[in-house]
């Protein structure tokens, strides 16, 4: 009795935890960057500019117009990849997976590429949507036909192939738009503004407001499909309306930020280990524990350099080699 409620105790300290921790992340990333600012002067600045309105210094102006849109932006799309790898994991019934490396941010990096490099005068949110959409389009078809380590290589696959669409497109274009093409690829918050804040907040609220009202349901699609169908969940239709929310979740982030990998990988994993696999709860966690490593990865960027490293390249660095241990758990585990 007492185990119970010391283990009753813990989980819900690891959920508090979970959920204090993109503020205080949030807090400490306000204080990293190229410029140091004096934190507690700057809040004393914006306190006298709402209630007296005196003039905020430079280093308010480095605050409010770029930090803190990188860091609303980084809790967004931190959350919003890791969420959706939650619930692929769940809805494909395989740990290995995400929207990185199925294709789907490749896909949405295909659609930016072709907005910049070939139709400036489309939209860059509804090219990146296209190309994500048919990726997982495509990962839906060949995921009725084939088994769970075959559709990872069939994700790599249609990874590949779009990538190298993605680069033809740059080797043709001028070498302006080649160049634009190739800091999206790489990934990085430098260029977040509050309209994209703002388009970021809205489309994470129709994503994840939706997936988490399908909570229950998605538990169920990680039974086997005959226990599934049994409990008469449409099988087909809920995996079809996840990707077309994943996939416009996806394209916002990537239209935002660039392709940004890994993260939508690991974070499931540390979620699942601290809270459990029901979705209930591991989706919000999930949420909470992606924008922290992100907001952490962004503050490794521009911490040790003076230059805007790619948060692409940081996070393969930091999150790739806790995919070799998956892999190696995940193979083990078969055997």
């Amino acid at each position: 009795m007492v185990l119970m409620s010391n283990k009753n105790l813990m989980h819900k300290i690891n959920i508090i935890i979970i959920f204090i921790s993109p503020i205080i992340c949030s807090i400490l990333m306000l204080d990293i960057g190229a410029i140091e600012v004096n934190l507690q002067q700057i809040i004393y600045e914006f306190y006298n500019h709402i209630f007296y309105g005196t003039d905020i210094s430079n280093e308010g102006y480095i605050i409010l117009d770029t930090r803190l849109p990188r860091i609303f932006g980084a809790i967004l799309i931190g959350a919003s990849l890791s969420g959706c790898g939650a619930v692929m994991q769940s809805i494909f019934k395989n740990p290995l997976i995400d929207p990185f490396l199925l294709g789907i941010s490749s896909g949405a990096a295909l659609g930016c590429a072709m907005s910049i490099g070939i139709f400036p005068s489309i939209n860059l949110s509804i090219l990146a949507f296209c190309g994500a959409f048919f990726s997982a389009m495509l990962i839906l078809i060949i995921g009725r036909i084939t088994n769970n380590i075959s559709l990872i290589l069939a994700g790599v696959v249609i990874s590949a192939f779009l990538s190298a669409i993605t680069s033809l497109i740059q080797f043709f274009v001028p070498a302006e738009e080649s160049q634009s093409i190739t800091i999206w690829l790489f990934g990085s918050l430098g260029l977040i503004e509050y309209n994209d804040v703002i388009i970021l907040a809205i489309g994470f609220i129709i994503t994840f407001g939706s997936l988490f009202l399908l909570h229950s349901k998605i538990n169920i699609l990680s039974l086997q499909d005959s226990e599934a169908i049994s409990l008469g969940v449409n099988i087909t239709l809920i995996k079809s309306i996840s990707m077309l929310l994943i996939s416009f979740i996806c394209a916002l982030c990537v239209s935002a930020s660039g392709t940004i990998g890994w993260i939508g990988l690991i974070v499931p994993h540390i979620a699942r280990f601290l809270v459990g696999s029901n979705m209930k709860i591991l989706l919000p966690s999930s949420l909470a524990i992606g924008a922290s490593l992100l907001l952490l990865s962004d503050g490794i960027a521009r911490g040790i350099s003076t230059f805007d490293l790619p948060l692409g390249a940081i996070n393969a660095i930091i999150f790739a080699p806790f995919f070799i241990i998956l892999l190696y758990r995940h193979i083990n585990a078969k055997h």
